[in-house]
């Protein structure tokens, strides 16, 4: 039997709206809760694997879930009793930090991840094989704890593995990216290229040429010139060549090929810029560009926005932005270019001491449009940030970001054209806490979110969320869902290419609802719910809200029109001075990108007896569960 899946674009996108279109709650997804609190927990999947390793106090929980089962074990990284009674004796007021927290978790090669935690203030490092057995160290390779993971748990750290080497980020009292583990030389940064720096994140920008290949590490560091730009704190992001191996006699244990710049996320228009980096995701790109890196920002005053860079953008810049300070012309081998690892061991010196003393480079990096994609209210912020590509029936990609929240909701938002719209603000968790960890299951279609008390593997698509008709999985927006007119239901749109559905018709014609069927103009008449009250009494007809984006109305006897007041989940036609009760049929109706629904009806029959009980309705009732008795015609 044929099905036909229908979609509705996204090109109509509105980037003014701020708010959710929808709210979803569902707390029932598979995951692991904590025993106690993890504070300072770590996440690590393997694209396309069942299995998720969380760190946590003196412990990795391994969690496995498959479509039929959910398991776990722990795996004890107890602290150094040595270090611990040292840790104690020098900080008496702070004993919880002389445990071990383990704060780095990377896949090193298919059969060894590799385990770092704080260890009491004396960073360790251990390796995991497949058998999950511990080792201690890698046929035989040491590895030096405090090149990698912090001193603290609750100093950021940053870390990478890429074919078989660690890259590390430590945002210490003498802040330090570098390369910490591998067959590589270890080098890393010079201290006075980085001022107080706080790192983020960190990302390889793939090339088909791998000696031209380079690594980004995200960060704020503290404004240096705080008179000029008002704000405490920069966001930036520095650049080397993956090759790197440092010079041969100058610069011999550090980085020859750094660079970093200013990134900046605001609104010229109205003088509104966020300066301080939260968080970043780097979507790789396909065969036309090198991919968009998305951040989160934040203000002095609060305020949250996010912001979409193009790679190709970024490394255009790097590549022929002047150097920050550095007046003389830059003649032969440019400072900082990627050159196969034989010619980076042998650039003249008078090269590297460019780059030593003028590593910044002049122009800053700004966003797509000049502007962020939204900013959000003051009382929301965001944590995490995840994006994933989705595919159509036309081949066509659509990019979407999950966006975790302090309050433990998730965002899930359709970036299209340069314009951002939030099709749901999504409920997950059984304890509202700062999604601090989250992770991309994409060719299962699955997203791994964390806060201090759980983590739980969610789909990315979850389509039976929106609803059971046409137009309400249609008018969701959301490209990982389709309306199957078959079994009638909105279900998942294969993004493999194999499932018999992957080749079937789809529209995409943002303003065209002609592929659901359209709704009717009124309820049926045993819908319509009989309501009797004393005129000296008191009552509120409740309206459901569903849709965030769309308008309400109330109409009585189809012309007379009432004010609607959204309360919560619903919207609401009080009765008072202004706004009498009379007897007649009341009808709710809703209308979202031009077509209109009505969805809920009330015939109101007024009696003048002082009889009949005086009559009271919550004020927000969308449940319906009223405190009078409807009489259904």
């Amino acid at each position: 039997m044929e099905t036909a899946f229908f979609l509705l674009s996204a090109l109509a996108l509105v980037s003014s709206q701020k708010i959710p279109r929808l709210k979803l709650l569902r707390t029932d997804y598979p995951g692991l809760k904590f025993e106690r609190a993890e504070n300072h927990s770590v996440l690590f999947h393997d694209e396309g694997c069942t299995k998720a390793y969380i760190g946590g106090r003196g412990v990795v929980y391994l969690l496995t879930i498959s479509d039929s089962s959910v398991s776990h074990h722990k795996i004890l990284f107890n602290v150094d009793e040595k270090a611990s009674k040292t840790c104690k004796a020098r900080y008496p007021a702070a004993q919880d930090d002389c445990d071990n927290y383990i704060r780095v978790i990377q896949r090193i090669n298919s059969t060894t991840i590799i385990i770092c935690g704080t260890n009491a203030e004396s960073p360790k490092c251990w390796f995991l094989n497949k058998e999950s057995k511990v080792l201690q160290s890698n046929l035989g390779q040491p590895v030096s704890g405090d090149r990698i993971a912090p001193a603290l748990p609750s100093q950021p750290a940053v870390t990478m593995a890429i074919e078989g080497e660690m890259y590390s980020a430590l945002s210490q009292d003498r802040s330090v990216f570098q390369r910490s583990y591998g067959q590589k030389k270890l080098v890393k940064t010079e201290e006075k290229w980085l001022g107080r720096a706080e790192f983020i994140s960190m990302a390889l920008l793939p090339e088909k040429d791998k000696s031209i290949e380079e690594i980004y590490v995200f960060y704020n560091e503290v404004n240096r010139t705080i008179e000029l730009d008002k704000e405490p704190i920069k966001a930036r992001l520095g650049r080397v060549c993956k090759v790197d191996e440092g010079g041969k006699n100058f610069l011999v244990d550090f980085w020859t090929t750094f660079l970093k710049a200013r990134l900046i996320c605001g609104n010229p228009s109205d003088f509104q810029y966020f300066n301080k980096l939260k968080d970043t995701f780097v979507l790789a790109g396909d065969s036309e560009s090198r991919g968009t890196m998305f951040g989160i920002f934040t203000n002095i005053w609060g305020s949250t926005a996010v912001c979409a860079y193009s790679m190709d953008r970024i490394k255009h810049v790097f590549a022929t932005s002047k150097l920050k300070g550095y007046q003389n012309p830059l003649t032969g081998s440019r400072p900082g270019k990627c050159v196969p690892q034989a010619t980076t061991n042998a650039l003249p010196r008078n090269v590297l001491t460019v780059i030593k003393d003028h590593p910044e480079i002049e122009e800053n990096i700004y966003p797509e449009g000049n502007h962020p994609l939204y900013v959000l209210p003051p009382d929301q912020t965001y944590t995490r940030v995840i994006a994933d590509r989705v595919w159509d029936f036309s081949n066509n990609p659509h990019t979407v970001l999950f966006l975790g929240t302090d309050k433990g909701k998730i965002h899930k938002v359709l970036y299209s054209k340069g314009q951002a719209g939030i099709l749901a603000e999504l409920s997950p968790f059984f304890k509202a806490a700062p999604v601090s960890t989250m992770a991309l299951d994409s060719s299962p279609g699955h997203l791994y979110v964390g806060t201090t008390f759980e983590v739980i593997r969610m789909p990315l698509a979850d389509c039976e969320q929106y609803g059971d008709t046409c137009r309400k999985c249609v008018l969701a927006r959301d490209p990982y869902c389709g309306w199957d007119s078959t079994n009638r239901r909105c279900s998942a749109i294969s993004q493999g290419g194999n499932d018999t559905n992957s080749n079937l018709p789809q529209n995409l014609d943002p303003q065209n609802l002609t592929v659901c069927e359209k709704p009717a103009a009124r309820l049926s008449q045993e819908n319509v719910k009989v309501v009797s009250v004393d005129r000296a009494g008191y009552i509120y007809l409740p309206c459901p809200v569903r849709s965030q984006h769309a308008s309400y109305t109330w109409w009585r006897d189809g012309s007379n029109q009432y004010p609607c007041i959204v309360e919560g989940d619903s919207c609401v036609l009080r009765f008072n001075k202004d706004t009498p009760m009379h007897d007649g049929v009341f009808r709710c109706s809703t209308t979202e990108d031009g077509v209109e629904e009505e969805i809920t009806a009330y015939k109101l029959v007024v009696h003048s007896s002082s009889g009949i009980p005086r009559l009271f309705l919550p004020a927000v009732a969308a449940t319906f569960l009223l405190v009078i008795t409807f009489v259904c015609m």
